[in-house]
């Protein structure tokens, strides 16, 4: 368990580490943004990944001083079930996209030879990290 409190506590200063860098985006955005304007896409997206660290953040911490919760945390994230269905789920989304991304490349020929190129490459970079990861993982099994 105490190895389980060591990875809690790196997973608070990676998420601390990501706040901060959050609010320096939000804050150059407004300062520099354009016309000033620093509430826009992008800063909502900041924003978004800002609130989900602090959520994280204050989950951990709740989880250290709590030994019931820091239990079924360790529980949460030890089950085998759970990263099998994650497994599943991953790969089953992974064909979705391969499948979707070959569907719009092949429709995006008949409108624009550019756009087609583009998903072409994309299609082309998703398949050699495939391939790459798929050997790292193989190698060390």
């Amino acid at each position: 368990m105490e190895n389980f409190r060591v990875t809690i506590k790196k997973r608070i200063y990676f998420f601390i580490l990501l706040a901060a860098v959050m609010v320096a985006g939000i804050i150059l955005l407004t300062a520099f943004g354009r016309a000033n304007d620093g509430f826009n896409a992008t800063s909502g997206i900041l924003g978004a990944v800002l609130a989900i660290a602090v959520c994280n953040v204050i989950t951990a911490k709740m989880a250290l001083g709590n030994e019931a919760k820091l239990k079924e945390m360790y529980i949460k994230h030890t089950d085998e079930r759970s990263a099998q269905i994650t497994k599943e789920a991953s790969t089953t989304t992974f064909r979705v996209i391969l499948l979707g991304l070959s569907a719009a490349t092949i429709i995006a020929n008949f409108l624009s030879e550019t756009v087609s190129c583009t998903l072409s490459v994309c299609l082309a970079f998703i398949f050699m990290v495939y391939i790459a990861v798929s050997s790292c993982y193989n190698r060390k099994m």
